[in-house]
């Protein structure tokens, strides 16, 4: 059948739709072949099916009809320069990659995110190209994080919906409004001996870190750029203060959505308002699950998060939100906090960043930690302070006009 759609036009309509990209690999007479492809896609479950679609004019698809296995290698975001390797015509390529046989013998390439070990099973001719259809006989997750695409003739990752941080140009009114509190900031790690921070919202999503500093024996754990989840239980010292909308949006990421879990969450969120701080507490013999809450956190902030592992993020969060439960300090009882947080309000009363301590001295009386919520809020006060006045009421606007009028609600 004639088509009228030109080769050029469909190439470039086509180029809006992002593809994966994978290298399938083989054993041939002994020696390693591989094949960029960007046409592998799952067939059939039962029987478990999968296919790539190699040009009919390739030699080095001819190579690999030949063989009895297939590796399908699905590279990660970070292995451009191995998708570039592999898809340059070279009777070497293989000499500088990092790669070991399979089950079946055919090279599996280190560091990709998944391999599929399978069995020719069909092959159907399809215009220009071939449909290869592969039985698949096993396959695993190698290493899950976010896969490398081709889109719009270039190749590049994948960031899920709200978990990504602002370029760093759009970031500059945050950077600069978290500036005004760097004084305060060292001072509280300096007079409580911590880990304190300045934390300033790049969307409606998350928070990132802005401004730091270490005390005693704190040492550097999240450092400017940071980056912070605004899902429940976390970010509630941010969202307690804000508006309607942005409460109802932080609720909307309770999981799981149950009515009664959201209930608790409302009540927690206005008795972080009515005290004026959000505290955290490890507890006694809660150590290993506060470590596990950081360690979800530290992965969220390496921006590798594939929409499974951010599931899997959210669920920790979630099993670990007993941290954040309301405690009336005793002030003789020995406490271990976890983190004490506090709003700091701009000049039309909307929170505008939190100050944060972290890595606070363990097994203190309640009296003493009642103390460094004062410290906390003394230099809230006094930044807020600062950005009702000359350079700092720019700043704060700055940052206001730039908020509204990327996220507007």
């Amino acid at each position: 059948m004639k088509t009228t759609v030109d080769p050029a036009h469909y190439r470039e309509v086509m180029g809006h739709y992002p593809t994966g990209v994978a290298v399938v690999t083989a054993m041939i007479d002994g020696e390693p072949v591989g094949m960029v492809v960007g046409t592998f896609s799952s067939v059939s479950m039962d029987p478990p099916l999968v296919a790539f679609m190699p040009q009919t004019t390739s030699r080095t698809w001819a190579r690999l009809a030949t063989a009895d296995a297939w590796c399908i290698n699905v590279l990660a975001h970070d292995q451009l320069a191995l998708c570039r390797a592999m898809a340059i015509p070279s009777d070497d390529k293989f000499a500088s990659v990092d790669w070991q046989p399979s089950v079946l013998g055919a090279p599996v390439l280190t560091d990709a995110v998944a391999h599929v070990h399978c069995r020719p099973h069909a092959n159907v001719e399809a215009g220009d190209h071939t449909i290869a259809l592969c039985a698949v006989e096993a396959m695993d997750v190698a290493r899950p994080v976010t896969p490398l695409l081709f889109f719009q003739g270039g190749y590049g990752g994948f960031s899920p919906a709200g978990m990504a941080a602002k370029a760093d140009a759009d970031l500059i009114a945050a950077v600069r409004l978290g500036d005004r509190a760097r004084g305060h900031v060292e001072a509280l790690a300096r007079t409580l001996a911590c880990e304190a921070a300045a934390l300033v919202a790049v969307s409606p999503d998350e928070l990132t870190t802005v401004v730091s500093a270490y005390g005693g024996t704190a040492t550097m754990v999240e450092p400017m750029g940071h980056r912070v989840p605004l899902i429940p239980p976390i970010g509630e010292a941010y969202v307690a203060g804000g508006t309607p909308e942005t409460i109802d949006h932080w609720l909307s990421k309770v999981a799981p959505n149950d009515a009664d879990l959201v209930d608790c969450y409302r009540a927690r969120l206005a008795s972080v308002n009515e005290h004026g701080y959000a505290m955290s507490m490890v507890g006694p013999g809660a150590r290993a699950d506060y470590e596990r809450l950081g360690a979800a956190l530290a992965e969220y902030a390496s921006g590798e998060l594939t929409p499974a592992r951010e599931r899997a993020v959210r669920s920790v969060l979630a099993e670990t939100r007993h941290f954040f439960e309301d405690v009336d300090l005793s002030p003789d009882e020995i406490y271990d906090v976890g983190a004490i947080v506090v709003p700091v309000h701009g000049p039309d009363g909307h929170v505008v960043m939190v100050l944060r301590a972290t890595q606070l001295p363990a097994g203190v009386t309640g009296r003493v930690a009642a103390g460094w919520v004062q410290e906390l809020r003394h230099a809230a006060q006094a930044v807020a302070r600062d950005l009702s006045v000359g350079a700092g009421a720019v700043r704060a606007q700055d940052y206001r006009d730039w908020y509204d009028s990327d996220f507007p609600l």
